[in-house]
């Protein structure tokens, strides 16, 4: 047993064990701190995701913010998968929630989005990377309508219909 370890068990193999427990530990304190269905769970959550949303800078006008998204994991040819991005920046007041537009691998580059790491002044675009057994489904803000981007972020489904399926790309969004 003590070979076992001593082979298997290499610096990199240890570094991870130790950010999936104090990942883990942290999801573990807040269960325990607040719990699954109480007030006080309820109310903390929200005064610290408006806490942290007041604290968030907003995006000047004219700058633009690039990120990455990959979605993955359907072992089946049905269901959805999905990712959420969360803006390091807040979208400022005047930018249109419904100035998105998804780009799958393979289309034309558009004037609102004219290639990655570009979009036009108050658009958000999506530039699929690579896909495999999927279709765009929705994109959604925080009130389910789609397509659009909330102020701190958005939610972009696809539609499995084949085994290994999975989508990743760059997305970009430039302020008005």
């Amino acid at each position: 047993m003590k070979r076992f370890f001593k082979e298997s068990l290499s610096p990199t193999m240890a570094v991870a064990i130790l950010a999936l427990v104090v990942a883990t530990g942290g999801t573990g304190y807040a269960a325990a701190r607040f719990g699954n269905d109480s007030a006080a769970s309820k109310q903390g959550i929200a005064s610290a995701q408006l806490a942290g949303a007041a604290a968030q800078p907003v995006l000047r006008s004219g700058k633009t913010m690039v990120g990455y998204y990959a979605a993955g994991g359907s072992d089946g040819t049905t269901g959805y998968i999905g990712e959420g991005i969360t803006f390091p920046a807040k979208l400022p007041a005047g930018f249109n929630n419904n100035h998105v537009q998804y780009l799958a691998q393979g289309d034309p580059f558009t004037t609102r989005c004219p290639g990655p790491g570009s979009a036009k002044r108050g658009w958000m675009c999506f530039y699929e990377g690579q896909s495999s057994g999927v279709d765009l489904c929705c994109i959604y803000d925080q009130s389910y309508n789609s397509p659009a981007v909330a102020n701190y972020g958005v939610r972009i489904y696809w539609s499995v219909n084949g085994s290994s399926s999975y989508a990743d790309g760059q997305w970009v969004v430039r302020a008005p």
